[in-house]
């Protein structure tokens, strides 16, 4: 289908921007709830881009409170073993609290139930809800402060992640319906705190594009404390900045990310050194849950752990060869070589956990991606978000739950899906950032001449 609308507005001429019911057919039939696609005589852009704007907040607002009924079995009952999967509602955030720490409003890396794989600034933003949170201990009532609280947080995150999302592409603007309105934020949003590190890693290429290359540092330090997926953008900043000739904001931005990361780290590891050991297990950890490397182990065979970490951290080598020899390419921007970069990472890394698939909507948002590939890839996603949990449930009654052979199958159709949506971002040629046109007058003035 064309790009051009097919419903042009024959009174005002081209609208200010693209319009995604008159040039995405997957969004015309999606707004036959809303009464159908824009009209032809509509008059687009009228509210300007705070319209637009304030249309995606509401549009995550709701994909947020769909989430939350989603986990309206254990928001009521409780996040209780096996149950939390059977339902498909588990979450961290409330089932680390009852267990670490945490449920005495102490950090979470020291104490009986340490949760010593907690990244930290994860386990930062989980202490700082618990020590807000009205009920303590390792009670259900416990549970569900912690998640409600992480709930109304999620809500400006994803208001801050838009607006910075519309204002990277301000002559499309419903792009960032992309991460406002995806099936993905429904289903991941309240399952970790990884919606808090891509939000700061949003920020920080939003700072980029601003020419804030310390902001940008600073954001993108904080934002590899939940992930280290931000680690790729800094990348793709280091190796596009000195393709263009921007040497000194890469090395700025460089400079700081290290800042931004021990702004973080310093507090932390003078009152627990222990919040370290996230990174520490890195190294060591057997393949987990999402990842190619895990396909071994549950087809039964055992793949010593060092060969495990060799080869995540060749994948990481491989991306970085991959992202400068696609900086090389002057049609490719920062986000299609982080892209690029994420594919080799995801198919190499040890884990790919369910919630990564929120690191990969900023991506979609910024490209000229069609809702019908969006959904293709969340189809994906949604499968093995089920059966995780099937096959984590398989231990406490196999009638039940998944074997190893069939959560390996899904395994592999995600990692596919991966792979096709990540080339189709990666390879496309970076869409041009269009000047908002000005806004439509309803009459036209008259000249009239003297007489």
């Amino acid at each position: 289908m064309s790009d051009r609308s097919p419903f042009p507005d024959r009174r005002h001429g081209d609208p200010p921007w693209d319009v995604p019911s008159w040039s995405d057919p997957v969004v015309a039939r999606a707004t036959g709830a809303l009464g159908g696609p824009l009209g032809r005589f509509a008059v687009v852009g009228g509210a300007g881009l705070a319209g637009v704007a304030a249309a995606l907040v509401a549009l995550g607002t709701i994909a947020l409170s769909l989430g939350v009924w989603r986990s309206g079995h254990c928001l009521m009952k409780g996040w209780n073993t096996p149950d939390q999967f059977w339902r498909a509602c588990y979450s961290d955030l409330p089932v680390v609290h009852v267990s670490s720490p945490l449920a005495e409003r102490a950090l979470p890396w020291v104490g009986e139930g340490a949760a010593t794989g907690t990244a930290p600034l994860a386990g930062a933003v989980m202490w700082l809800l618990a020590r807000v949170s009205p009920a303590a201990g390792d009670g259900v009532a416990a549970q569900q402060w912690i998640f409600t609280l992480w709930a109304l947080v999620c809500v400006p995150l994803v208001a801050v992640a838009v607006l910075a999302l519309v204002s990277l592409s301000p002559g499309a603007p419903w792009r960032a319906a992309h991460l406002a309105a995806s099936p993905v934020l429904v289903l991941l949003a309240h399952v970790s705190t990884d919606l808090l590190g891509v939000t700061l890693m949003v920020l920080g290429l939003w700072a980029w594009r601003r020419d804030r290359p310390w902001v940008c540092g600073l954001l993108l330090g904080a934002a590899l404390l939940v992930r280290p997926f931000p680690l790729l953008l800094l990348a793709a900043i280091l190796l596009v900045g000195v393709r263009r000739g921007q040497t000194l904001p890469a090395l700025q931005a460089l400079v700081g990310t290290v800042l931004g990361a021990l702004v973080v780290l310093l507090p932390l590891v003078t009152l627990q050194p222990e919040s370290l050991s996230a990174a520490q297990l890195w190294w060591g950890q057997p393949a987990g849950y999402g990842a190619l490397q895990m396909i071994p182990r549950l087809l039964g065979s055992t793949v010593p752990t060092w060969v495990t970490t060799a080869v995540a951290v060749t994948g990481w080598v491989v991306a970085l060869v991959v992202g400068f020899r696609a900086s090389r390419r002057p049609e490719l921007d920062v986000e299609q070589v982080t892209a690029l970069m994420l594919l080799v990472v995801a198919l190499t890394a040890a884990s790919v956990s369910v919630q990564s698939g929120l690191w990969v909507l900023p991506f979609l948002a910024t490209a000229a991606i069609r809702w019908a590939e969006h959904l293709l890839w969340a189809l994906a996603e949604g499968l093995v978000f089920l059966t995780t949990w099937l096959h984590i449930a398989f231990a406490s009654d196999p009638g039940r739950g998944l074997p190893g052979d069939a959560y390996a199958l899904t395994v592999v159709l995600r990692a596919a899906a991966w792979a096709w949506i990540l080339w189709r971002v990666g390879t496309r040629p970076a869409p041009q950032v269009v000047a908002q046109r000005p806004m439509p007058t309803s009459t036209p003035a008259r000249t009239v001449s003297p007489s």
